[in-house]
Order: structure tokens, then C-alpha cells, then sequence
């Protein structure tokens, strides 16, 4: 072979491995890419069941007393969470209820120790919370799920949790034993990150004067001190990469009395 067709050669054989070279990759980064878009979706769509699933097992909570001396009178936004679950009443303004503030009252199912509130979720201000500051969504779970990790082997009853919402560190839980651990001040709650990538909750409300829906950035006051309005629906926004996901959960409303047609 003469020097010009070895030269020739060896441009060829070069040119194909820079080609061979850029497509694999090319093929790394698209599927680099896709395994991020995966993750996100993933990541967004597991928050949401797990919010899903804890908001249907709220609402029953272990009774610290008798079913004869639970009631008492609280006023509304001290600690945020006692002994007894809450009793409800049902307001008609935007579709929603509030906590009335004035009666407490844990029903106990067959005289057992496990109680079921009115309504599952409501508004509530954890122990040595601000009063100036809005209250957070509260509820009350018999046993913590395996999300909730205590730092004793003993398992975790009586949860009392508080949804909170911070601009840079996301959506997180905050969490007491009520069997197991005092709370009397926000140090003595243990925080658990849901997720980092929500960056907005909406507060979705249904308007009866206008029948249309609304989202509110803030939790809608009802009439009355310090009440406020539980809002139907609750809309989580997650960003990753200049990808935007928004994700709508059900805040459950259970009625107890059949609707007759």
C-alpha cells in the first residue's frame, strides 16, 4: 500500500470512531435524561399515595380517658392537639367545616379505647406554636407509618401530626407520640421531610355564592375567633429542573347521616 492510501485509511478508521464515540454519548445522556424524568414523575407520584393513604387512616386515635370524662372546654389554637379528638361542626360556608372550639369529645366505638373524631382533618396550631402565624392541617393516626421512625425500638402510638409547609425545605411532617412522648413546645415535635421538590400548596375551596371552585394560598377564615374553613381539596405544586408537576389530594369529609332521595 502507498503512504497516501495508509493515510486514507487511518482518516476513515478515525472518522467512524468520533462518530461511534458521539453516539454513545449521545445515547448516555438522553438515557441519563430520561431516568431524571422518571425519577421526578416517581418521586411526585409516590408523595401523593402516601399523603392519599395516611389521609384515609386519619381521624380514629387511641383515647387517653373514658368515654364519660372526655369532655372538656379548649379553646381554639392552645397547643393544637390534647388528649381527646376535637368534635366538628360543619359549616356551610364555602362548602367546607371548621373546628367549633368549645366542645371536645372523643366516641368510642363498643367502649373500646379507639376513637374516632368527627372529622378527620382539621386546623390546629402544634404545641408553642405562634398564634399570629396560620394553622396547619392536623390529624391523628392510631399507629405511625413506616415513614414515621421513632429512636426507640417501642413502636410508635397515638400519632398526632401536623402537615407544615416551609418555602425552602419543602413539605414535611411534624409529629408527637401522644402515649409516648410530652409536647409542650415545637423542639419537643419530631420532623420527618416528605418532600423537598413542592414548592406551593394550595388550599382549594368550593364557592357557594359563585358555585365555583377557588385556591387559596392561605387557609380561608370562617366566622368566629380564630376559626378557619377546611378546604375540600389540597393542591401540592412540585418543580425539578423546570419541570412543573401539580398533584390534587381529597381532604376527607366523612358524613354520618344518609341522604334520603
Amino acid at each position: 500500500m502507498s503512504l497516501l492510501e495508509v493515510i486514507l485509511a487511518i482518516a476513515v478508521a478515525g472518522f467512524v470512531l468520533a462518530a461511534a464515540v458521539a453516539m454513545l454519548v449521545s445515547i448516555s445522556n438522553i438515557w441519563s435524561d430520561r431516568s431524571d424524568r422518571h425519577f421526578f414523575v416517581d418521586h411526585v407520584d409516590g408523595v401523593t399515595e402516601f399523603m392519599n393513604a395516611t389521609f384515609s387512616s386519619a381521624g380514629v386515635a387511641i383515647a387517653l380517658k373514658d368515654s364519660s370524662e372526655t369532655k372538656t372546654n379548649s379553646p381554639q389554637g392552645e397547643n393544637g392537639a390534647g388528649n381527646q379528638l376535637p368534635r366538628v361542626s360543619i359549616s356551610r360556608t364555602g362548602g367546607g367545616s371548621t373546628r367549633s372550639g368549645t366542645d371536645s369529645n372523643t366516641s368510642n366505638s363498643s367502649g373500646g379505647l379507639i376513637g374516632a373524631a368527627d372529622e378527620p382533618v382539621g386546623w390546629a396550631r402544634p404545641p408553642g406554636f405562634s398564634d399570629s402565624k396560620d394553622p396547619l392541617l392536623n390529624f391523628k393516626l392510631t399507629k405511625a407509618p413506616p415513614l414515621l421512625v421513632g429512636l426507640e425500638n417501642a413502636p410508635l402510638l397515638g400519632i398526632d401530626i401536623f402537615l407544615y409547609f416551609d418555602n425552602s425545605d419543602g413539605l414535611s411532617l411534624l409529629w408527637y407520640s401522644t402515649l409516648q412522648e410530652e409536647a409542650e413546645d415545637l423542639n419537643d415535635l419530631r420532623r420527618t421531610a416528605i418532600s423537598s421538590l413542592v414548592t406551593k400548596i394550595q388550599y382549594i375551596y368550593w364557592d357557594e355564592r359563585f358555585e365555583k371552585w377557588e385556591e387559596e394560598d392561605k387557609p380561608m377564615e370562617a366566622d368566629g375567633n380564630d376559626q378557619f374553613i377546611l378546604p375540600r381539596f389540597l393542591k401540592l405544586t412540585f418543580e425539578y429542573e423546570n419541570e412543573t408537576q401539580e398533584r390534587t389530594l381529597t381532604i376527607p369529609v366523612p358524613s354520618k347521616s344518609a341522604l334520603l332521595y
